[in-house]
C-alpha cells in the first residue's frame, strides 16, 4: 500500500477512526484521481496538492466526531473537490451526502469520483447557494450543514437557518484566526435561529494547520 495511505491509516486512528482496507483503497484512488485531474484543471492549489493526506483528507475527517447520527443527512456547502463531504462519506458510508458546488469543472470531478468510488447515496448539486434558497425544496431538510472555510461565519449561520431541520447542527471548519467572525455572530443576538455556538479546537501534529470547528445548534 502507498506510504501516504499508511500514514492516513495511522493518523486517522489517532482520531479514533479505523479505516478498512477497502476504505483506504478508496482514499488511495481519490488521491490519485485528484492529482491527475489537478494537472489539467485547478481543483486544489499547487501547494495543497503536495499535502492531500493532511490538508484535505485528515482535515476533513476532524469533523466526523461531531456527527453523532450514523445515517445523518448532510449537505456540504461549497465543497470544491469534495472536502469535507467525500472523506466523511468514505469513512462513514451510512451518511447521506449532498455536495453543493457552483464551479462546473469541480462538479465534473465530483461526478467522476463518486461514480469511480461507488459512493451512494451521494447527490451532487451544480448550483449557487443563492439560487437554491429561492425555492423550498431543500428547506429544513438536513440534519447537518457543513462547510470548510467557504463562507464567513455569519453567512453560514443564515444558510444553516434555511437548510437545517429543527434541532439540526451546522459544522464550520475554520482556521485558528476566526475570533472576529465569532464575535460578530455573538453580537448579532437573536438575528439567527441558531441558538448556540460551541467552539472546538483541534490540534494534532499531523494536521497542516490548527483547526477550529464551530458547532451551531438549532
Amino acid at each position: 500500500m502507498d506510504k501516504d495511505i499508511l500514514v492516513l491509516s495511522r493518523q486517522a486512528l489517532q482520531m479514533n477512526i479505523e479505516l478498512s482496507d477497502q476504505q483506504l483503497a478508496q482514499f488511495d484512488t481519490y488521491q490519485n484521481e485528484l492529482l491527475q485531474w489537478n494537472a489539467k484543471t485547478n481543483l486544489i492549489s499547487e501547494n495543497s496538492s503536495q499535502e492531500i493526506i493532511t490538508r484535505h483528507f485528515l482535515d476533513s475527517l476532524t469533523a466526523l466526531q461531531f456527527i453523532q447520527k450514523p445515517d445523518a443527512l448532510v449537505i456540504d456547502i461549497g465543497c470544491g473537490a469534495g472536502f469535507p463531504g467525500i472523506p466523511l462519506k468514505i469513512a462513514r458510508p451510512s451518511l447521506e451526502i449532498y455536495l453543493l458546488e457552483a464551479n462546473r469543472k469541480k462538479v465534473s470531478f465530483l461526478k467522476h469520483i463518486t461514480r469511480l468510488l461507488n459512493l451512494s447515496p451521494v447527490s451532487i448539486l451544480h448550483d449557487r447557494v443563492e439560487n437554491i434558497i429561492k425555492n423550498d425544496s431543500l428547506k429544513e431538510k438536513f440534519d447537518i450543514l457543513i462547510s470548510r472555510a467557504t463562507f464567513k461565519l455569519d453567512e453560514l449561520l443564515l444558510l444553516g437557518d434555511f437548510f437545517l431541520k429543527p434541532k439540526g447542527e451546522m459544522i464550520a471548519l475554520k482556521g485558528p484566526h476566526v475570533g472576529q467572525e465569532i464575535k460578530r455572530c455573538l453580537e448579532a443576538g437573536n438575528r439567527y435561529k441558531i441558538s448556540q455556538l460551541i467552539q472546538h479546537d483541534i490540534k494534532a501534529e499531523f494536521l497542516a494547520a490548527p483547526r477550529k470547528i464551530i458547532i451551531g445548534k438549532k
